[in-house]
């Protein structure tokens, strides 16, 4: 178990409340001011900030407080192994919004039938939230579209995948080849910032020394089905992966844009924590294993 000064400084970063945090932890208000001030002499460091009556966590505080989740979770973890009664694996990853819902379902299920004991939740968000969740030990991998250190993740690449522009039926756009320049004056529906997509598009750009800021009008959406439905409509065109229209392309109800000199290939990733604990890793293997 942890020190309970650091579960009250842990405590105190989730509610960012004095009171609060007391109230929770069932001791005085004094008594978590001298907890967090004592960790604050020992360790040499300021944790939290105060002022105007709001806290705020410290760059250090900031890193504590991630540390600390992560050591957590390990603690229980070795628990869990300790303990006499076996229990079967629980676990919880991530995937981006892409992966989450036209790669995971098949491969949830082949899971599921191989380890019908296991026990598995999926959060999807988008990469950079993701990448947060990791850091702070609340899911045990992840898989994503985006971009990640490669010195702080492990990781292990599933596919590479097309991303390609596209339009409603209705538009010509998808009649000729042509240079991306001619789309600049459609409206561009884009996913959010912090999407993997949304990053990705705008990398190949600029590789070809193109800001996003071509397109004169952009629309931003953070659902994938949505933008689909928008760009049916004719009110947008926008850039996917092949995967998620494969549908909408063989029904004709989408329109593949071809562009000269410009083609998108992204690899899509398991990645995860490599000071997280092993058992996350394990289960992460037996992932890679039925999708390779």
């Amino acid at each position: 178990m942890l020190d309970y000064r650091y579960q009250t400084f842990l405590t105190l970063a989730e509610v960012m409340n004095y009171t609060q945090t007391a109230k929770k932890l069932h001791i005085t208000q004094p008594a978590v001011t001298q907890h967090i001030q004592y960790l604050q002499n020992e360790l040499n460091v300021e944790l939290l900030h105060y002022e105007n009556r709001q806290v705020t966590l410290t760059k250090k505080g900031k890193q504590l407080q991630k540390d600390l989740l992560l050591l957590q979770k390990e603690i229980q973890q070795i628990q869990k192994k300790l303990a006499p009664k076996m229990e079967a694996p629980s676990f919880i990853f991530g995937a981006t919004l892409t992966i989450g819902e036209y790669t995971m379902p098949d491969s949830i299920e082949k899971y599921i039938h191989a380890y019908p004991t296991h026990t598995l939740s999926m959060l999807v968000d988008n990469t950079a939230s993701l990448i947060d969740h990791l850091e702070h030990g609340t899911i045990d991998f992840a898989f994503v579209e985006g971009e990640f250190n490669q010195q702080v993740f492990g990781f292990h690449k599933l596919s590479d995948e097309s991303f390609i522009a596209v339009c409603a039926e209705s538009n010509p756009l998808w009649k000729k080849k042509q240079p991306i320049s001619d789309l600049f004056s459609h409206q561009l529906i884009i996913r959010e910032i912090g999407s993997g997509s949304r990053l990705i598009l705008e990398t190949a750009l600029k590789n070809k020394s193109i800001l996003l800021e071509s397109f004169t009008k952009m629309m931003m959406i953070g659902n994938i089905s949505t933008i689909k439905e928008l760009v049916k409509k004719d009110l947008g065109i926008t850039f996917l992966y092949r995967s998620a229209v494969e549908e909408e392309l063989a029904a004709g109800t989408l329109k593949e844009i071809k562009i000269k000199d410009f083609v998108i290939e992204h690899p899509f990733h398991l990645i995860y924590l490599k000071t997280a604990n092993a058992k996350g890793m394990e289960i992460a293997q037996q992932f890679i294993k039925l999708l390779t």
